[in-house]
């Protein structure tokens, strides 16, 4: 049996209650992978890239070639940005970039770094990343039978423009001994980083 787990939470986090939560136990399941879910706009051969986070992407400029480099030029004719999608990071898929750059107010240098990539796969990271995976995600790195999991049903973004769930965390033996079963409060971020946190609301 494994450990059971408990953290003192603050004063303020439980006199705060979230407007509404979706509650859901602990499960084996693995929810639907997250390609599954992906923009159909996309090509299935580079739905796999989508689930590399922004910050793991490669840095990509002219003389770039590969299927990550499709995916900008895929992307890039999805803002408006008419792109030939060659997989090559020739002068006009540059001159494009900049020009998206431009448009949604990001260094303009025509290289696709972590910034470009959050901008240009936003769309797609807020479409595959669920409350039932980001659910999986907090059970995989609590690893505790004894919790559930519940959320508001809220994407949020932080300051740095990641994505997170706020998930509130429950005891199953303190609601069976008449408790509330509120333990903490849990930031789920679409990367797998789970940090302990208070209630947002929507």
């Amino acid at each position: 049996m494994k450990k059971k787990w408990l953290t003192i939470v603050p004063a303020v986090a439980l006199t705060f209650t979230p407007l509404y939560f979706q509650q859901v136990e602990a499960s084996s399941d693995h929810p639907a992978s997250q390609t599954e879910q992906s923009n159909s706009e996309v090509p299935e051969k580079l739905e796999p890239i989508l689930d590399i986070a922004p910050e793991h992407q490669p840095t990509l400029k002219v003389d770039s070639v590969g299927l990550e480099v499709e995916l900008v030029q895929v992307k890039l004719n999805h803002f408006g940005f008419e792109t030939d999608v060659d997989g090559i990071f020739g002068s006009k898929t540059e001159q494009q970039v900049m020009n998206f750059q431009k448009e949604h107010e990001l260094m303009i240098d025509g290289i696709v770094g972590e910034e470009a990539w959050t901008t240009l796969l936003a769309e797609e990271r807020q479409d595959m990343f669920t409350v039932d995976y980001a659910i999986f995600l907090a059970e995989e790195e609590l690893n505790n039978d004894d919790l559930i999991f519940s959320s508001n049903g809220e994407l949020y973004v932080d300051k740095e423009g990641r994505t997170f769930y706020n998930l509130k965390a429950s005891s199953k033996s303190m609601i069976e001994d008449g408790g509330t079963g509120t333990v903490g409060f849990y930031n789920v971020y679409s990367d797998g980083e789970v940090i302990l946190s208070e209630p947002m609301s929507k």
